[in-house]
Order: structure tokens, then sequence, then C-alpha cells
């Protein structure tokens, strides 16, 4: 009898199979985006946190995990130590803020000159100009130490920053908290664990209502496995960077990362803001993204200082040269939406200053294609 032949694994093209694990990579970070987010709500309503800090703060770590998951499996992971996986790591921790002051605002601009048919308010913006300032102020703080860091050759200095940093954070918790100006959430979705659970045992009592009144048992199962679908997805997403910096497009995985992870674990989440744009719900749009910036310049650059070279420099013609690019870009843009936010002192706000963020990713692009095709940043010319 002849034994049975065996399928082999990689029945794909190389190209192919690396290219599914990519998207497979971005597919469970926003699966486990989404489902951390569901189950942390809960959390927070568990535990007796309010629902507008659960929805600005809670949330917002939660939709900010996938992108700061990266660079921490780049860092400590397997693969950490290597120079493509520091890459990685410095790439993802500097695209986030670069990616919603610039773009993701953006997005937030367009959006109000797109529905302003639908709009009460037309083609102005009524939020909370007081939390929007804050949010904007601890970023633009936050964020510019973390710059400042990698200008500085001292170790004592760059680690005192990196703790300065947290405890930056934890104040902005405090004084978003004591405010009770934070943004308003809204009501809590059923829980997915328990709409499963619901939709697979037919039959169950009505009381058993596990989706919309879950028990405090199943929230926590969905947080692990949602902390499992993202810590998953980062470690794939890691080695498929490097695949698609080097063997793909022939450039330094820096550029990659700061230009892809963001894309794929930040800006589909902050679509939402076009949602609440297009409902007249201002405040709570600018609050997605404001909040979250807060959490980008302060917590995540720690680690990109503590554990990393931290490769920001004024060198032109090298990846270190366009991370350093990015932050100011980044700078810039927040401080022109901080100063705008300061002088209408509680009026409404045109869309125009928030064109600007496109208008400074374009320039991005444009020296990011000028450094690779050019400059032959990463060898490009080699491949």
């Amino acid at each position: 009898m002849n034994p049975i032949p065996t399928v082999p694994l990689a029945i794909l093209p190389p190209v192919w199979e690396n290219s599914l694990l990519l998207l497979a990579s971005f597919l469970l970070l926003l699966l486990g985006a989404e489902v951390f987010t569901n189950a942390v709500e809960w959390l927070g309503h568990r535990l007796g946190v309010s629902e507008s800090a659960t929805g600005s703060i809670l949330a917002a770590v939660g939709t900010a995990l996938p992108e700061t998951t990266i660079p921490i499996i780049a860092i400590f992971g397997s693969g950490g130590g290597t120079k493509a996986a520091e890459e990685v790591g410095v790439g993802a921790i500097l695209g986030a803020p670069f990616m919603l002051v610039n773009f993701a605002m953006f997005l937030v601009g367009t959006s109000v000159l797109y529905f302003r048919t639908r709009r009460s308010n037309g083609q102005k913006m009524h939020f909370n100009n007081k939390s929007t300032r804050r949010d904007l102020s601890f970023f633009l703080v936050g964020y510019t130490l973390a710059f400042s860091a990698a200008l500085i050759h001292s170790d004592t200095i760059s680690h005192g920053i990196a703790a300065l940093l947290v405890l930056l954070y934890l104040f902005y918790l405090y004084r978003s908290l004591k405010s009770g100006e934070l943004v308003e959430g809204e009501e809590l979705d059923d829980l997915h664990l328990g709409l499963m659970i619901e939709g697979l045992v037919p039959g169950m009592s009505a009381d058993d209502n596990h989706s919309g009144d879950p028990h405090s048992i199943l929230v926590a199962v969905q947080t692990l496995v949602a902390l499992g679908l993202i810590i998953g997805g980062a470690q794939v997403f890691v080695s498929q960077t490097q695949w698609v910096s080097e063997e793909v497009l022939g450039i330094p995985t820096a550029i990659v990362a700061l230009l892809i992870a963001p894309l794929a674990t930040e800006l589909p989440e902050k679509f939402n803001s076009i949602i609440w744009i297009s409902r007249d719900k201002d405040t709570l749009a600018l609050g997605n993204i404001s909040g979250a910036m807060a959490f980008q310049g302060t917590l995540p650059v720690t680690l990109g200082i503590m554990f990393t070279s931290w490769d920001l420099s004024f060198q032109w013609g090298t990846a270190g040269f366009l991370n350093g690019l990015s932050a100011i870009l980044a700078i810039i843009s927040g401080c022109v939406l901080y100063f705008r936010a300061r002088r209408i002192n509680g009026s409404k706000m045109t869309a125009r200053p928030f064109l600007i963020g496109g208008l400074f990713y374009l320039i991005f692009l444009a020296v990011v294609v000028y450094h690779v095709v050019v400059l032959n940043v990463g060898g490009i010319s080699g491949h």
C-alpha cells in the first residue's frame, strides 16, 4: 500500500506567501483593536469608570495598542536586537503621531467641506476648545521632548526625558479626569464574545444576556483574546515589514514602517471621525484623534528613547533625516492647530487649518521618494 502523499505547506510562490502574511497581519491587528476596544469599554463600565473617561482614555489606548505593540515586538521579540527590527520599532513609533496630526487631521478638514450641506454648522467646526487645546499642548510638549532626546548625546539626560514623558501622560490623565470635559462617550456596543455565545447556543434564556449585560469573566476573556490577536498580528507584521523593505522595495525598513504601520493600524479606526463629522459630532471626531496624539506623543516614544538608537538626525540623505523630518512636520502641524484653537477662543473654526496637514504629508512623501530614487537610500539601485 503506497503512502498517502502529503501536501506541501508552501504551495504558493514566496512573494504571494509573504504578501498574504502581510495582509493577514493587518487583519489580525485591526480585528484585535476592534475586539480589545469593545472589551475595554465594558471593562471600564464594570470598574465604575465614567463613560466619558472610558471612551476617551481606555478606548483611545485600546485603539493605539496595535501600533504600540509593533515596536514592543520589534524591540523585545525573538528578532529583537537586529538593525532591521530596531528600524521597524522606531518607524512605527514615529509614524503614528505623524499620521495622526497630519493625514488624520486632513481627513477631518476635508470631511467638514464634503459634508457641509448636511451639517448644521456647515463649513464651521464646533468642538470643545478647551479639551482640544489640552490634548494638543500635552502632545506638543511630550513629542518635542522626545525629539530633543535624539539630539542630546547623554544617556542620563535621555533617560530622564523618558521618565518625564511617562509622568507627563499620567498628569494628562489626571487633568483630563479632573476637568470633566472629556469627549462624550456613546452607548456601549454589545460585547462581541457575548453575541457569539448567544448565536452558537440555541434556546438560550432571555435572562442570560451575555452581550448587553455580560459577566466580568466574559469581558476578561475577550480582553485576553484581543491581546493575543494583536500580539500575533504584530509579530507577523514585523517580519513581513522587513521582507517588504529588503526584498520588494529595497529601501530602509524604517521608512516602510514609518508609512505602512500607522496606515494599517491607526488610520482605519480614525475613519470613525469622518462619520462623526457627518453627524455634527465635531468634539467627538477631534477628541478621537487628539486623545490618541496625547498618548502617542508621550508613552510609546519612551520605548524608542530607552531601547533603540533613536535615530533622528539632520543629516540629509539618511533614514535618520526622514525620521527627524516626520517629527518636525508633526510638531509644526500640531502648533498650527494649537495656536489656531487658542485664537478662536471658543468660536467656531474653519476647516482650513486642518488641511495644512495634508500638504505636510505630501511634502514628506516627496522627500521620501527623492531619498529613495535619487539619493539611493537603502540601495534600491542594487535590486
